[in-house]
C-alpha cells in the first residue's frame, strides 16, 4: 500500500555535519573530503541507485559527486554554513523499480532542478517493503557563466531622500535580501503537496486504487493514529514494536471502516441523485465505476487534468518504442465518460441554480460560472443573496481564468505575448533537434511506434521536454482564448472579434475587466461615452489600500473589495489602477512612484531569474499610458469600425452556433467508436 512520507532537513556545518560524508553515506560511494583530508565510505549489502540531475547553466563538474560537494564546502566555510537541503521520501511499492525512478526523477526535475538546484539522488532498496530515496539539494544557484551565484545580498536602508540611516550605535542600517525563495516555510508545504499529486497521478495511470496525501489523518478527517517512521537511529526496535501493535489494531477496525466508507460514498451519490432522473442515476453509477471516482464537479475537474497530463506522457512513450495501446484505450474510454459526466453535471448544476437562484439570468452567465457558483455554495453550505450574489458572480468570473489554467496545467496566468515567446522557444528547440535527423514537424504529425529510438539520449530528452512544454502551452492558449472570447462576446455582443489578433483581444479584455466587470452589453454610444468620460472605478480609500498592498504592507484579505483584488493581480489592469491613483488628489505622486519603482525592481528580479533558467528569454515591457490614452487606443474609431463592419447579429451567432452543434453531433458517434489507436497507425501531435 502506498504511503506518504517526506521529511526535509538541512546539512550544515553548525550541526557538525559534512556534505561529502552525507553524500558518501547516501550513495554508497567512496568520497574524499579535501577540507578534512579524509576519505568516507559506508559499504552496503545492496548498492543504492545513485545519480545527479543538474540545471541548465550548471558546469559539467557538478555531475561529479566528489567534486560537487567539495566545491560546496569550499564555497561556504562559515561555522554555521548550510551546505545542502535534503529530503528523504518513501517510494510507492506498487510501482516497478524503473517506474519509481522515473517518478522521482520527473518530480525532482520539475520542482528543484528547473528552479536552479543540483540534485544528488540515491534510491535505497535494502528493504523491499520500504523503498525510499535520499535527495541532497544545493543551496546556491548558478550564474549564466557556470559560477556560483549569491543566495542573498545586503541592502542598506535609506530614507525618502536617499540618505543612509544609522542605528543608535552609529552603524549603517541594513537588511538581508534573499535572491531565492527556497528557504521559505511555505515552499516545503508546496513540495510535499506536489509529491502527493505526482504519485497519485502515476498510480492513476497504472490503475492502482490507492492514493496518498501530504495532509495528516486529522486534517483529512480520518480517525487513525499515524505510524512512526522507522529509520536507523536509536529507538528503532521500540518504533517497530509500536508500529506492529498499531497495525494489528488498525486491521481489527478495517471491516468497520470499509462499511463506513461505503456509507459515506453512498451519501455523496445520494446528494447528487436528488436532482437526477431514474435514467440519470443509472448513468452516474456507471460513470463512477468507469472513472474510478465519484462523479461530482470537483472530481471531474481533477480527472480531466490527470488525463491531460497522462496523454502527454504517452505520446513520448509511444515515440520511443513503448506499447501504449492499452493505456490509450483507457484514456479514450475515460474521455468519453468525462464528456458524458460533464453534460450530466451541467444539467444538474442548471437545475440547482434555477431552484436556489431563480433570478439569475442564464444569458448573462456561462455554464462554467454556474458550475462554480454551485461548488462554492456547497463548499460554504450557504445561499448567497442580493449584492453578495452579484459580488460572488463577479469574483467567480474574474477568477475563472486563473482557476482553469491552474487546474489543468498548474501554471500561473501570463500574458499572451509571453505564451507566444515560450511556445516559440520550445518550437525552436524541437525544430533544431529534428533537423539533426533531417526531419521536420511535418514528419511528427503521425508518430510511429519507436520513431525516436534512433535519437541519442540528449536529443530524445530535448524532444520529450519541449514537446510536453509545447502541449501545455497550447492547452493554456486554448483556455485563455476561450475565456477572452466569452468575456468579449458578452460585453460587445454584436462585434466580430475574429479579424483581430490575440494581443489586441488581451487589451480589450483588460479594459473590460477593469471598466465593465459585470459584463453588461455595451453599444456604440456607451463605448463612445466611456472614451469621452473615463470613469473613476475606485475611491481614495481603495486607492490607498491598493498601493499599500502592492508595496507589501497589506495582505489581499485586508483589501475588502473583490474587484480590487482581481484588478491588482495582472499587469494590464494593475497599470490602469496606478494611472487612476496618479490622478487622485488625495494620493501623493511620490507614493505612486514608489510603488512603481518597487514593482519594477520585483519584475527585474523575476526577469533576471528567468534569463538564467530560460534560453532566449525576453522580458515583456508595458508602455506606461494614462487610462484615457489606453481607452482611446483600444476603443479607437478604426478598431471599432473593424469590429462592427462585419459584426453579426445575435440571430446570426445563434445560427452559427447551431451549425457547429450539428457538426459536433455528426462526428460524435465516430469519436465514440474510436476505442484507441493501433501503434502502427501512429499518434497525432
Amino acid at each position: 500500500m502506498a504511503i506518504f512520507h517526506m521529511n526535509f532537513s538541512n546539512i550544515s556545518a553548525g550541526n557538525g555535519r559534512s556534505a561529502v560524508a552525507s553524500a558518501s553515506y547516501r550513495s554508497g560511494e567512496k568520497l574524499y573530503n579535501e577540507q578534512e583530508g579524509k576519505q568516507y565510505y559506508y559499504p552496503r549489502d545492496i548498492q543504492p541507485e545513485a545519480f545527479i540531475l543538474t540545471p541548465e547553466h550548471a558546469p559539467e563538474w557538478t555531475k561529479d559527486r566528489q567534486k560537487l560537494w567539495n566545491e560546496v564546502e569550499e564555497k561556504d566555510r562559515k561555522a554555521n554554513s548550510r551546505y545542502a537541503k535534503e529530503f528523504n521520501v518513501a517510494l510507492p511499492i506498487e510501482l516497478t523499480n524503473e517506474d519509481q525512478k522515473t517518478l522521482l526523477s520527473e518530480y525532482v526535475q520539475e520542482n528543484f532542478v528547473n528552479q536552479g538546484m543540483v540534485a544528488d539522488i540515491a534510491i535505497h532498496r535494502d528493504n523491499q517493503d520500504n523503498p525510499h530515496a535520499h535527495v541532497m539539494l544545493t543551496n546556491r544557484p548558478f550564474k549564466l557563466d557556470g559560477s556560483w551565484d549569491q543566495k542573498s545580498k545586503t541592502e542598506y536602508i535609506k530614507d525618502e531622500n536617499n540618505k543612509q540611516l544609522y542605528t543608535k550605535n552609529g552603524n549603517p542600517k541594513q537588511r538581508k535580501i534573499w535572491l531565492i525563495d527556497w528557504d521559505k516555510k511555505e515552499k516545503i508545504s508546496e513540495w510535499r503537496h506536489n509529491w502527493a499529486e505526482t504519485v497519485n497521478q502515476k498510480l492513476e495511470e497504472k490503475n492502482f486504487p490507492d492514493r496518498i496525501s501530504e495532509k495528516s489523518y486529522q486534517e483529512q478527517g480520518i480517525d487513525k493514529q499515524p505510524t512512526i517512521h522507522e529509520g536507523y537511529n536509536r529507538g528503532k526496535n521500540e518504533r517497530k514494536d509500536f508500529n506492529k501493535n498499531l497495525k494489528e489494531m488498525e486491521s481489527t477496525k478495517a471491516e468497520k471502516e470499509n462499511i463506513q466508507e461505503k456509507i459515506n460514498n453512498k451519501e455523496q451519490l445520494n446528494a447528487l441523485k436528488n436532482n437526477l432522473s431514474f435514467e440519470e442515476k443509472h448513468t452516474v453509477s456507471n460513470l463512477s465505476k468507469e472513472l474510478k471516482t465519484y462523479v461530482n464537479l470537483e472530481n471531474i475537474d481533477n480527472k480531466e487534468r490527470m488525463l491531460f497530463n497522462w496523454k502527454n506522457s504517452l505520446f513520448i512513450k509511444h515515440a520511443v518504442g513503448e506499447d501504449v495501446t492499452k493505456e490509450l484505450q483507457t484514456i479514450d474510454r475515460q474521455e468519453n465518460s468525462i464528456e458524458k459526466a460533464n453534460n450530466l453535471l451541467n444539467k444538474v448544476a442548471d437545475r440547482t441554480v434555477q431552484k436556489i437562484y431563480p433570478n439569475i439570468d442564464f444569458n448573462q452567465t456561462t455554464q462554467a460560472e454556474r458550475r462554480e457558483l454551485i461548488k462554492e455554495s456547497e463548499s460554504e453550505n450557504r445561499i448567497f443573496k442580493g449584492n453578495e450574489l452579484d459580488e460572488r458572480l463577479t469574483s467567480i468570473r474574474e477568477n475563472l481564468l486563473d482557476q482553469q489554467i491552474t487546474t489543468f496545467t498548474k501554471r500561473p496566468y501570463v500574458s499572451w505575448k509571453m505564451l507566444e515567446k515560450q511556445g516559440e522557444k520550445a518550437q525552436k528547440i524541437i525544430d533544431k533537434t529534428l533537423a539533426k535527423y533531417n526531419e521536420t514537424m511535418e514528419d511528427m504529425k503521425n508518430i510511429e511506434k519507436g520513431h525516436f529510438s534512433k535519437y541519442d539520449n540528449q536529443d530524445r530528452q530535448a524532444i520529450t521536454d519541449n514537446t510536453k512544454n509545447l502541449m501545455t502551452i497550447n492547452k493554456i492558449k486554448d483556455v485563455v482564448q476561450e475565456h477572452y472570447d466569452m468575456v468579449l462576446e458578452k460585453s460587445l455582443p454584436n462585434a466580430d472579434f475574429s479579424n483581430i489578433n490575440m494581443a489586441e483581444k488581451e487589451q480589450f479584455y483588460s479594459a473590460i475587466v477593469y471598466y465593465n466587470s459585470e459584463l453588461k452589453p455595451l453599444d456604440i454610444n456607451q463605448i463612445n461615452k466611456l472614451k469621452e468620460e473615463t470613469p473613476q472605478m475606485f475611491n481614495s480609500i481603495e486607492h490607498r489600500k491598493g498601493l499599500n498592498y502592492l508595496n507589501g504592507h497589506l495582505e489581499a484579505k485586508d483589501l475588502g473589495n473583490e474587484k480590487l483584488k482581481n484588478v491588482l493581480k495582472h499587469d494590464g489592469t494593475r497599470q490602469l489602477f496606478l494611472s487612476e491613483c496618479k490622478k487622485d488628489n488625495h494620493i501623493s505622486s511620490k507614493q505612486v512612484e514608489n510603488v512603481k519603482q518597487n514593482l519594477k525592481q520585483q519584475q527585474q528580479k523575476q526577469d533576471n531569474y528567468r534569463k538564467q533558467v530560460m534560453t532566449d528569454y525576453e522580458p515583456i515591457n508595458y508602455k506606461e499610458v494614462s487610462n484615457e490614452e489606453y481607452l482611446q487606443k483600444v476603443l479607437s474609431n478604426t478598431m471599432m469600425n473593424l469590429l462592427y463592419a462585419s459584426g453579426r447579429s445575435n440571430s446570426d451567432k445563434k445560427q452559427q452556433k447551431e451549425r457547429k452543434d450539428t457538426e459536433w453531433e455528426m462526428t460524435k458517434k465516430q469519436r465514440e467508436n474510436q476505442k484507441g489507436r493501433s501503434p502502427s497507425n501512429g499518434m497525432h501531435l
